[in-house]
């Protein structure tokens, strides 16, 4: 956990670095798609500090006001960010239409250099951010590589106004990087939305789940059972188990069998699970839950 913090903590300040470096570089070099690769960046350092709260948040304990803990504080800043950047998308694609009618002079060469320094710095986050399971790990890795992606693009864009003064290029690039930021931005709102709203996560379907766990030896049946994420990578499910006449230490171990098989292929780390006779409950459940 030590050498997960301290590589986010360095991927985190270098890809600072970087937007301020490009957002400098993009005004003085009058360079519309390094301004948009700043604002891709600016994006990427929200998603780093999101991942490394994330962690910190999740070591917190829960208290009396706070039962799930302070989890549900990533997905406001996450939905904040993602409105953000859909407005800075559309701010990049009507300075970009300006632009194309109009191409203003860029400083090549200012830009080259500038966006060269954000794909190595880019690259060398990405080689720390390597190789970790964890799930928000992994995310992060991926945006600092399409951090790098869209320098590569910009590096590219900035040879051609060298050798050819085309510079209605840098427009075009920066429409490409804005599709890219509204693309994350309205994924990173729409999950957040569903979060909030304590949609299902898309990786479980409720009705696989109950099948699975009627394959449990002594359930006989599921029913009223509820399946939400406290965040993006805390999920939780509660649920109604048909069980024979048992004892109550046979209720443990069908407990942990549970929670193993739910953890395991379905990534679900909070059960809340209410044991019911099947001999008892009424005709009409028993016949819901044998669909």
């Amino acid at each position: 956990m030590e050498d997960i913090n301290k590589n986010l903590k360095i991927a985190i300040f270098l890809t600072t670095f970087i937007f301020f470096l490009e957002f400098a570089g993009g005004i003085i070099s009058n360079s519309l798609a390094l301004l948009s690769d700043a604002a891709h960046v600016f994006m990427d350092v929200i998603a780093l500090l999101l991942t490394y709260g994330a962690i910190r948040i999740s070591a917190r304990p829960s208290n009396r006001n706070m039962t799930f803990g302070y989890h549900r504080f990533e997905i406001f800043a996450a939905l904040i960010n993602g409105l953000t950047i859909i407005g800075i998308s559309v701010f990049i694609f009507y300075e970009a239409y300006e632009r194309i009618l109009n191409p203003p002079p860029v400083k090549g060469f200012e830009v080259l250099i500038i966006a060269t320094v954000g794909l190595l710095v880019n690259a060398w986050a990405a080689l720390k951010l390597h190789g970790h399971h964890d799930l928000n790990i992994k995310g992060a890795y991926l945006h600092v590589i399409g951090d790098a992606l869209a320098s590569i693009a910009v590096i590219a864009g900035a040879v051609v106004i060298i050798f050819t003064g085309n510079n209605i290029v840098d427009p075009i690039l920066s429409i490409v990087i804005g599709l890219m930021l509204l693309y994350g931005a309205v994924k990173l709102v729409f999950g957040s939305i569903r979060i909030l709203l304590e949609f299902a996560p898309e990786h479980v379907d409720a009705d696989i789940l109950s099948k699975v766990m009627m394959e449990i030896e002594g359930i006989k049946g599921i029913h009223d059972i509820h399946i939400w994420s406290i965040c993006s990578n805390i999920h939780a499910m509660s649920a109604h188990v048909l069980v024979d006449r048992i004892h109550v230490q046979q209720t443990e171990i069908l407990i942990s069998e549970i929670n193993r098989i739910v953890r395991e292929r379905f990534q679900i780390v909070h059960t809340t699970l209410q044991f019911e006779c099947a001999e008892c409950v009424l005709p009409e459940i028993g016949h819901q839950i044998g669909h």
